[in-house]
């Protein structure tokens, strides 16, 4: 679950459009010492990396928790590295080019939001002329996979009917999706773009 989802957020911040071009490194946080980990990022920078994510659970949903990290340089400082310069990306832009890519999306099996953010103070770091910034990402809660056995599987009924709500983009977003599958469905401020309703063989 935590694999999958990270790599589908690594290709969604590779692919993204705005992110092409712009961000240098897109990868998984190295695992070396702090001053290995100094180097790597002034080489990297502009970055952007996922950190190996953890999950909770509840009620049979789990809830999926990743940090994005973002690193950038500048020459002129750790100051002038926060703020950009206009050649050079700060904080700031960073932090706006990861959002667009992950907020409120469907990558993977998730809907993900941005729930927090904040700025790395380490003076190693200022000294250096690097700046970092951390974002926590959060799915929106996913049912868990059951492992049934056998005799489970053959006490379930054969399924006799399938909807789906096809939503195009520009996507009505996550918390619309949730109100069309509350019952009965809330289409007060949002409605599908197309709907799927297949009878099966031996529905009534």
């Amino acid at each position: 679950m935590l694999a999958a989802a990270e790599k589908a957020l690594l290709t969604r911040l590779r692919e993204h459009r705005d992110i092409k071009g712009v961000v240098r490194t897109v990868d998984t946080l190295p695992k070396v010492t702090s001053d290995a980990l100094l180097k790597r990022y002034y080489a990297d920078a502009p970055a952007l990396y996922i950190v190996p994510g953890r999950f909770s659970v509840a009620d049979s949903l789990a809830t999926l928790r990743f940090t994005v990290a973002g690193v950038v340089r500048n020459v002129a400082g750790a100051a002038q590295a926060r703020n950009g310069d206009g050649i050079d990306i700060g904080c700031d832009h960073l932090v706006t080019l990861a959002i667009r890519a992950l907020h409120d999306q469907m990558v993977g099996d998730c809907s993900w939001r941005v729930v927090s953010g904040e700025m790395v103070d380490e003076e190693i770091f200022d000294q250096a002329g690097v700046a970092a910034v951390e974002l926590q990402l959060e799915s929106w809660p996913v049912e868990i996979g059951f492992d049934y056995g056998a005799g489970q599987i053959a006490e379930l009924a054969s399924f006799t009917r399938v909807h789906a709500d096809i939503d195009i983009p520009p996507q009505a977003g996550s918390a619309e999706h949730a109100k069309w599958l509350a019952t009965p469905p809330d289409f007060s401020t949002s409605r599908p773009d197309a709907e799927l309703d297949a009878q099966l063989p031996g529905a009534r």
